[in-house]
């Protein structure tokens, strides 16, 4: 649309110089469109993403403009809000206090870069196949960023740089304080409550953990009841075919679960939890046998 916009405008020189690139650009993703053609049809049965609503687009939007990162807890006085809650508000300040009238055609332009693509695919996933989902649309947040700094007035400096100082101190604490599941913990705890006749199975929750019981030396493939198949994104391509199964083996009296779930959700035919392990957001159960064969 922007090309069309600059052709029509006399710019044809330009027009023409940008269709030129994006040609060229094309040609050069030419080799990715087998590799392309095969992850979509590998997913063409059935995604995981269901139809997003109006909320969703408000939660997309939202954590773009700074909401994305919930790991920081802390309360801002005087307002009663999460310091992440209050980040995109500080955003709408800033943007109020901008100049639009000094440059509107490029602030049209980078409000198109932001809001187009992820209207547009809010709007296909109405209809068709889901692909909202935000790791899909972060090339848009530069857009937003760029329009957040430009076209300041007197007073813009102002808000801007309290939401810059927000940002900084949410994404040093993001970086100082990484997310770890306590793996180490648990494996040390199976290795000292396994017997030799056990066997291990990775209940898949909301994420298996199958790579890290590898990592960690108690090894858990992931248990599956029924026909189903696991989805391509949770990293079918990289397993192996005994990192996946379908019952337990026979005779096998007691059966450990990793999962980051409930345990409530874990629900083996013939086994009844004997003993349960937690450690923050990871569970590991022991389930015996209560049916014999």
């Amino acid at each position: 649309l922007w090309v069309i916009k600059e052709f029509f405008s006399g710019k044809r020189r330009t027009a023409g110089n940008t269709v030129k690139s994006l040609v060229l650009v094309g040609i050069l993703y030419i080799p990715w469109l087998v590799p392309l053609y095969k992850q979509v049809t590998m997913v063409k049965g059935g995604f995981w993403l269901g139809t997003p609503d109006l909320n969703d687009l408000k939660v997309l939007i939202y954590d773009y403009l700074g909401q994305g990162i919930k790991r920081l807890g802390f309360n801002v006085p005087f307002v009663n809000m999460k310091i992440y809650e209050v980040a995109p508000y500080l955003v709408f300040l800033t943007l109020l206090t901008k100049r639009w009238w000094k440059s509107v055609e490029k602030t049209i332009f980078f409000l198109l870069w932001f809001l187009g693509p992820i209207l547009i695919t809010w709007i296909i996933s109405q209809k068709f196949t889901s692909i909202f989902f935000n790791r899909y649309l972060l090339y848009t947040i530069p857009a937003a960023m760029i329009i957040l700094v430009t076209s300041r007035s007197k007073i813009t400096f102002i808000p801007l740089a309290v939401a810059i100082l927000t940002f900084a101190i949410i994404d040093i604490h993001y970086f100082l304080t990484p997310a770890k599941l306590p793996f180490r913990q648990m494996s040390n705890y199976v290795k000292e409550t396994k017997n030799e006749s056990d066997f291990l199975i990775n209940w898949n929750s909301s994420a298996h953990h199958l790579w890290e019981t590898k990592f960690y030396g108690i090894p858990a493939p992931i248990y599956i009841s029924g026909s189903g198949e696991l989805p391509y994104y949770v990293g079918t391509a990289l397993m192996e075919e005994t990192d996946i199964i379908r019952e337990v083996p026979v005779n096998t009296e007691r059966v450990g679960a990793v999962t980051s779930g409930s345990l409530d959700e874990v629900q083996l035919e013939g086994y009844s939890l004997s003993e349960k392990k937690e450690m923050g957001n990871l569970k590991f159960g022991w389930y015996v046998r209560t049916i014999e064969d």
